[in-house]
C-alpha cells in the first residue's frame, strides 16, 4: 500500500532579518499594459513582498515613471507632457496573501509561510512619439538571505515595461504571464512549472531566463519618480551562480516555445530568478514582458508510517505500541490476533491485550486526510510469559574501609534459561559475570552505593532488581556541642541520615548517662564529665566510634545596636542596625514605626523620642536582647531654627563670601533679592545655592538690598520673611 509521500518543508525561511526602515523585502513583481484604443493604455503593476519581514507596507501610492527617448542624445527623459512630474501616482487597490501551493498535492506547507501581493492599476494617454515609451517602478530592498546575488539587502528592484513605436502604432497589448510560480519548492526535487503567458493579440511568444534589474537604494528606497533607463542588472555571486546556473543542482531551463520551466535545486536557501517573454509580430520584436521572483528551497520529508514495539515482550499479554509516524493526521491499526481477528484501533498509540503468548505482526496505516496520502508499515514481535525472578545477595566481607561486599546471583526462570547478567554500580557497568568479583567501596565515610542486576533469558526477556548498600553509616553531629546557658544536664543528638541497619548504641561513661544510653539521643550529666564517647554497631558486626565534648560555658552573641543618625527631626527617618556573632533571627519592638521588624537593619520613622529593643537569636538557637535610643526633635518652623543673615562680605577671603539661608528643617524654599531700583539680582529655590554678590557676571557694589523669603518646613508649616541685606566689601 505504499503510496506518494507527504512532504513537510523544514526550517523555511523567510528568515527573521534585522528590521530597517528602508526595507520592504521585495519578493518579486511585474508590469503589464493593455491598449484600450484611442491612445489610451491601462497600466497594471503587481508587487510581491515578504509579509513576515516587510517594512513598511506596500507603497501607497506607488510611483510609475513615464520616460520618453531622445534619439539625438540617446538618453531617456521624464515625459512631463504625459503626466504631472512625469509619473503616475497610483494607490494600492488590494493587499492579498498568496495561497502557497506545491506541484504535488501531498506536499505540506509550513504554517509560517507568508507572501503578500498588491496590484496598482491606472490608465494613461500615450500618443505616438518617436522612440516610444518606457514605464518603470522601483523599490528597495530584497531579502538579506538571498544567496545568488551580491548585497541583496542593499539591492532594489526595477519592474519596467517598454511600449515601442510599433506597439503604439498598432495598439498592442503585452503578453501576460498566466500564473505566479510556487513560493516554496523542495531541495533535490524536480521543478515542473508552466511559465507560459497569454497574448490577446495572438503574437508569437519566445520564453527565456533573464537577469533581474536592480533598482532603488537604501538611501532613496522609494523614489518618486523612479530613475530613468537604462537599468542595471543584479550582480550574481559568480561563481557558482549566473544565468546558466541560477540555483545550483540541475540548472533551471525554460522551453522557449512553451515557457515550461524545469530544474532540480540541490541547495537550501533563497534565490532570485528572472523570466522574460518576447513578443514578435511579423518577425519583429514588438514587446518584452519581464518578471522576477524568489524561489525558497527547503528540506522535505516524506509521510512515514512508523512504530516501535520491543521485539520481545515479557510484560504479560498487554502490549503498548509507540507511534513514531511523521506528517500524518489519522491512523489505523490491525493487531492480527487470531482469537480476535477484527481487533483494530484508530488511537495514536494504542494498547491491546492479546489472547495468548506467541508471535504477532501488527499493521499501522498512516494517512493525510486531505489530500489522501497513505503509508503502511508492518512490525513483528513475540510475547512470552513473565517468568524471570531477579535476585542477588550482597554479603559484607570487611568493616575496614574501604568496605567490600561479595555479590551472588540468586535469579531464576521457571521456563527459560537465564543467559546474560549485567551488574551496574551507580549507573556504570561493573561486570557481566553471573557471580562477579568482590565489590570494593571507596574510602569515604557515610557513603552508599546503588547496585542493579539486569538479567536476560534465552528469549530476550529482561528484568532487573536494585539494592542500596551502605558503605558505612551516615551520621550528622558536631564533635563540640555548645549550650547557650550554664547547665548541669543536656541532651545529645547524633542524627541518623537514611535508614542504615543499626544493631545497637553504647555511650560512656555510664555514670553520666541519665537516660537514652541505648539510643542516639541520650540525656547526660555534665557534673560527671564534659566528654562522652559513643559506639554504634551496624552492618552485621561493624562498629563506628567517636566522642562529643560539651561546652556549657554559655555563649556571648557580642551584640551591638546603633541608630544612624541617633538624633532626628520630627518626620525624618533613621537606620537601625544590630550586629553580633552568627545572628539569624531578629524581632524589633515597637514594630509599628519600622519598615520591617524582622531584619537586622530596619528603617525607623518614630513620632517622638523612643527606645527600640530587639530580641536576637543566633544560628545555635541562643537568644539575647539589646536596645537603642532614638531622639526626635520637635520641629518649630521659625527662628532661630531658620536664619537669614543681614550682611555678607563677598571679598574673596573665603569668609562669609556667600549668603546662604540656614536651617536643617527646610523642605522647600524660595529666596528673591532686589536692588534699590526693584531689579531682581538673585533668586534661589535651593538652600545649598547661595548668593555670591554677582549679577550679570559682575560683582555688585556695596549697598543695601531687599529680599523676600518663603520656606516650607519638613513638618508642613510655612514661614515668610522680608528684609534687607548689606553687601560689604
Amino acid at each position: 500500500m505504499k503510496k506518494v509521500a507527504q512532504i513537510i518543508l523544514v526550517g523555511l525561511f523567510i528568515l527573521a532579518l534585522p528590521q530597517v526602515n528602508f526595507a520592504t523585502h521585495i519578493v518579486g513583481g511585474e508590469m503589464n499594459y493593455t491598449c484600450l484604443g484611442n491612445n489610451m493604455y491601462e497600466i497594471q503593476l503587481t508587487v510581491f513582498r515578504d509579509c513576515e519581514t516587510g517594512i513598511p507596507d506596500f507603497d501607497d501610492p506607488a510611483s510609475i515613471g513615464i520616460f520618453g527617448y531622445n534619439d539625438v542624445t540617446d538618453t531617456y527623459f521624464l515625459d512631463t507632457d504625459i503626466a504631472s512630474f512625469g509619473q503616475l501616482l497610483i494607490p494600492s487597490i488590494n493587499n492579498d496573501t498568496l495561497d502557497p501551493t506545491l506541484f504535488d498535492t501531498c506536499l505540506v506547507i509550513p504554517p509560517n509561510v507568508c507572501v503578500n501581493t498588491t496590484t496598482y492599476v491606472d490608465t494613461v494617454f500615450l500618443p505616438f512619439q518617436t522612440g516610444g515609451y518606457t514605464l518603470a517602478y522601483q523599490r528597495c530592498c530584497r531579502n538579506q538571505s538571498i544567496q545568488n546575488i551580491i548585497d541583496p539587502l542593499d539591492t532594489g528592484a526595477t519592474y519596467p515595461i517598454s511600449i515601442s513605436e510599433k506597439a503604439l502604432n498598432e495598439c498592442n497589448s503585452n503578453a501576460v504571464f498566466n500564473e505566479w510560480p510556487p513560493i516554496y519548492i523542495c531541495v533535490n526535487e524536480p521543478i515542473l512549472f508552466d511559465h507560459s503567458a497569454t497574448d490577446i493579440d495572438g503574437d508569437s511568444l519566445v520564453y527565456r531566463l533573464c537577469v533581474p534589474f536592480s533598482g532603488a537604494s537604501p538611501d532613496s528606497p522609494m523614489p518618486q519618480p523612479p530613475s530613468a533607463p537604462p537599468y542595471n542588472e543584479v550582480v550574481w555571486v559568480d561563481p557558482p551562480y549566473n544565468l546558466n546556473n541560477v540555483m545550483g543542482g540541475i540548472p533551471l531551463a525554460v522551453d522557449p516555445a512553451t515557457g515550461f520551466m524545469t530544474g532540480t535545486p540541490n541547495t537550501i536557501g533563497q534565490f532570485v530568478v528572472g523570466v522574460c517573454v518576447d513578443e514578435y509580430r511579423d518577425g519583429e520584436l514588438i514587446s518584452t514582458t519581464r518578471r522576477d521572483f524568489q524561489y525558497n528551497v527547503g528540506v522535505c520529508a516524506n509521510l512515514i508510517a512508523a512504530l516501535f514495539v520491543p521485539e520481545v515482550s515479557c510484560e504479560g499479554l498487554e502490549v503498548t505500541f509507540d507511534n513514531t509516524s511523521s506528517n500524518a493526521d489519522n491512523f489505523y491499526w490491525e493487531f492480527n490476533d487470531p482469537t480476535n481477528p477484527n481487533a483494530s484501533s484508530d488511537d495514536f498509540s494504542p494498547t491491546y491485550i492479546y489472547s495468548d503468548t506467541g508471535m504477532y505482526t501488527v499493521m499501522l496505516v498512516a494517512e493525510k486526510t486531505f489530500p489522501p496520502c497513505i503509508d503502511t508499515t508492518f512490525t513483528s514481535f513475540s510475547i512470552f510469559e513473565d517468568t524471570l525472578e531477579p535476585d542477588f545477595g550482597a554479603d559484607l566481607i570487611d568493616c575496614n574501609f574501604p568496605i567490600s561486599f561479595s555479590l551472588s546471583d540468586f535469579s531464576s526462570d521457571t521456563i527459560f534459561a537465564v543467559t546474560d547478567w549485567e551488574w551496574i554500580v551507580d549507573g556504570v557497568l561493573f561486570s557481566t559475570d553471573q557471580n562477579p568479583p568482590d565489590f570494593i567501596g571507596n574510602n569515604t565515610m557515610n557513603d552508599e552505593v546503588s547496585i542493579t542486576l539486569v538479567i536476560t533469558n534465552e528469549k530476550g526477556c529482561q528484568d532487573s532488581i536494585t539494592q542500596i548498600l551502605d558503605l558505612g553509616i551516615n551520621l550528622n553531629y558536631d564533635n563540640i556541642y555548645e549550650t547557650c546557658e550554664v547547665t548541669n544536664t543536656t541532651t545529645l543528638d547524633v542524627e541518623i541520615v537514611g535508614n542504615p541497619n543499626i544493631d545497637s548504641w553504647n555511650w560512656m561513661p555510664s555514670a553520666g548517662i541519665i537516660s537514652g544510653g541505648n539510643a542516639n539521643t541520650p540525656t547526660v550529666d555534665l557534673t560527671v564529665t564534659d566528654t562522652y564517647y559513643f559506639s554504634v554497631s551496624y552492618g552485621n558486626g561493624c562498629v563506628f566510634e567517636d566522642s562529643i565534648i560539651v561546652d556549657n560555658s554559655g555563649l556571648d552573641l557580642m551584640l551591638m545596636a546603633t541608630a544612624d543618625p541617633d538624633t532626628i527631626n520630627s518626620g525624618e527617618t533613621t537606620q537601625l542596625e544590630v550586629t553580633g556573632n552568627d545572628l539569624d533571627i531578629f524581632d524589633w519592638e515597637p514594630s509599628s514605626t519600622l519598615d520591617d521588624p524582622s531584619i537586622f537593619n530596619p528603617i525607623a520613622n518614630p513620632e517622638g523620642t523612643i527606645e527600640y529593643t530587639t530580641i536576637v537569636t543566633d544560628i545555635n538557637g541562643c537568644m539575647d536582647t539589646i536596645s537603642v535610643l532614638v531622639v526626635v526633635l520637635n520641629t518649630i518652623c521659625e527662628e532661630p531654627f531658620l536664619f537669614m543673615p543681614n550682611a555678607f562680605t563677598p571679598n574673596g577671603d573665603n569668609e562669609n563670601d556667600i549668603l546662604f539661608v540656614e536651617g536643617n528643617i527646610i523642605d522647600e524654599m524660595h529666596l528673591v533679592i532686589y536692588n534699590r531700583w526693584g531689579e531682581r539680582v538673585f533668586e534661589s529655590k535651593d538652600k545649598n545655592i547661595g548668593w555670591d554678590g554677582y549679577y550679570k557676571n559682575e560683582l555688585l557694589e556695596p549697598d543695601v538690598y531687599g529680599y523676600y523669603l518663603t520656606i516650607r518646613c519638613i513638618n508642613g508649616e510655612d514661614y515668610f520673611k522680608k528684609g534687607n541685606i548689606n553687601l560689604i566689601r
